[in-house]
């Protein structure tokens, strides 16, 4: 796989800076706004179609994404959380672009007790979009490639299988 360039055209450079800068700012966003349980920076996160795929579930539209992050069940389900994004692997074509960025997620069930921890390491493969707002999500779609710990939901599901 190649890296990748700027445009050729010397007018554009400076434009594909801006714009995989505002890309990453919202994956970093996207970690920040889920940690603080920020809904109404993470609703402005998405476009109105957007897909949000973890390993346990599916939702499509911008109010079900907040919806499942938000209500029990979601990330509020944990006192704490301490999500890590890097590695922004980010390619723009025209008023779409894609991204990988990489995680580190860890879980605390309740806040008297840190030391007891779930931790989730993998990737995060996106699509954004160009909107008149500037770029949203257009989709997300995790992967986890390791945990530890007892209490993140994709290990009890495989659990329960």
């Amino acid at each position: 796989m190649s890296l990748p360039q700027p445009p050729p055209d010397s007018a554009e450079p400076l434009q594909w800076l801006l714009d995989r800068a505002a890309i990453s700012d919202l994956l970093i966003e996207y970690a920040r706004s889920v940690d603080e349980r920020d809904w109404d920076a993470f609703a402005a996160l998405w476009a109105d179609d957007a897909i949000f795929a973890l390993p346990m579930i599916e939702v499509r539209g911008r109010d079900a994404i907040v919806a499942a992050a938000s209500e029990p069940g979601g990330v509020s389900q944990w006192d704490a959380t301490h999500h890590i994004n890097t590695n922004h692997e980010i390619r723009i074509d025209g008023d779409t672009a894609t991204a990988r960025a990489y995680l580190i997620g860890t879980h605390v069930r309740r806040a008297q007790a840190p030391n007891e921890h779930s931790e989730g390491g993998g990737w995060y493969d996106c699509t954004f979009r160009r909107t008149p707002d500037g770029w949203r999500y257009a989709s997300s779609r995790l992967s986890i490639t390791w945990h530890t710990g007892t209490d993140l939901p994709s290990q009890r599901d495989s659990t329960e299988r």
